[in-house]
């Protein structure tokens, strides 16, 4: 068991190691284009139109970008909820925002992604509904994956859910 985890995760570290150099070849121009058709494709899905909830990643400057996304949410009178990872912590919770605009305002992390301070008081998605709809991303791996009440996202964080919806949106 422990040689079949070792051979996946050695897999997985190959896949990023190529998918990041896949994308540093990825034109600036051209992650845009990519960008504006998924942020389409998104808005137009049915389970979007209908969510009153929506948790979505906050991108770093060589993912797609979410910006638009998380202005659609507030313009449609939505309530958006971001990622807040603990510290040296696979943990992550989605805490809601109170604004597109907030998002500029919000500390970095070392990995330069703005999201609230860990001593900041937010409600947190699920505390206080049982299903909501969730817009995940993966950055390298095979691919993301939802099992039992735990979202396992890229590079080992969770978020613990008790509910995971079926319509839960995936990005990879």
């Amino acid at each position: 068991m422990a040689a079949a985890a070792a051979a996946v995760r050695s897999a997985k570290r190959s896949l990023r190691a190529e998918l990041k150099q896949r994308l540093r070849a990825v034109s600036a121009e051209e992650r845009l284009r990519q960008s504006r058709l998924l942020t389409q494709k998104v808005i137009a899905h049915s389970q979007y139109q209908k969510s009153k909830r929506i948790s979505i990643f906050l991108s770093m400057q060589d993912e797609i970008e979410t910006e638009e996304i998380i202005k659609d949410i507030f313009q449609q009178g939505k309530t958006c909820f971001i990622p807040r990872y603990q510290f040296q912590s696979n943990h992550m919770d989605m805490v809601k925002l109170a604004s597109p605009e907030e998002i500029f305002s919000l500390p970095k992390t070392s990995w330069n992604i703005y999201q609230p301070g860990e001593d900041e008081v937010r409600e947190e998605a699920l505390s206080t509904a049982y299903c909501m709809e969730t817009v995940i991303h993966g950055t390298g791996t095979l691919a993301d994956c939802i099992h039992g009440n735990v979202i396992i996202l890229s590079e080992g964080r969770t978020c613990t859910k008790s509910c995971v919806s079926k319509s839960t949106l995936i990005i990879t």
